[in-house]
């Protein structure tokens, strides 16, 4: 019976050893650590082949603390795609190579899904998602906005960091522009 060939998702050798360097690891370190449950020779082989299991990137960027699409070069691959159509690609470079920037929090809020979060709020307040629907687009964009400014103001009053240590009274909805969650507006 042959193996049944897993998942990979694709990874650029040079981005990770730059992040693993900055965080003060080695690939034969990353190896000896119990969360990460594979050892450094099975990531060494991953980095050769330029492919690794999601679940294994996942638990790296778990451990180190970075988002794993950031750790598998995602983030570097769509910058050269676009690097000669920005106005300053020296400085999106820079703020794209800030590990700071991208930590696993950041992967988990990517799914979420808003639309889903958005309507189970208004089905506890027994509010119908054709209600929601039957309001227009700029009364339906208003309430989003005043939503997610009401969840901030809540949320402050509670905690004084978010996950990255920020203040919440400068960082977190109000930063990303009421862009709630990550996710679109609801039209």
């Amino acid at each position: 019976m042959a193996n049944k060939k897993s998942e990979k998702v694709p990874i650029s050798r040079d981005c990770f050893l730059r992040i693993i360097h900055e965080k003060g690891y080695t690939v034969e370190e990353l190896g000896e650590q119990p969360q990460i449950d594979r050892s450094g020779k099975t990531i060494q082989r991953s980095l050769s082949a330029g492919e690794m299991s999601p679940e294994l990137l996942d638990r790296i960027g778990k451990f180190l603390n970075v988002d794993p699409t950031y750790l598998a070069g995602e983030y570097d691959r769509k910058f050269e795609e676009m690097k000669d159509s920005l106005p300053s690609p020296d400085l999106t470079h820079y703020l794209w190579t800030r590990t700071d920037r991208f930590p696993y929090s950041k992967h988990e809020t990517e799914n979420i899904d808003y639309k889903e979060y958005l309507l189970d709020t208004l089905l506890i307040n027994n509010i119908s998602k054709e209600q929601f629907f039957a309001l227009e687009p700029q009364k339906k964009r208003s309430f989003q906005f005043d939503l997610g400014l009401a969840l901030h103001n809540v949320i402050k009053q509670y905690f004084d960091v978010d996950s990255q240590g920020k203040n919440v009274e400068e960082f977190g909805m109000i930063s990303e522009g009421l862009t709630m969650l990550m996710g679109d507006w609801i039209k």
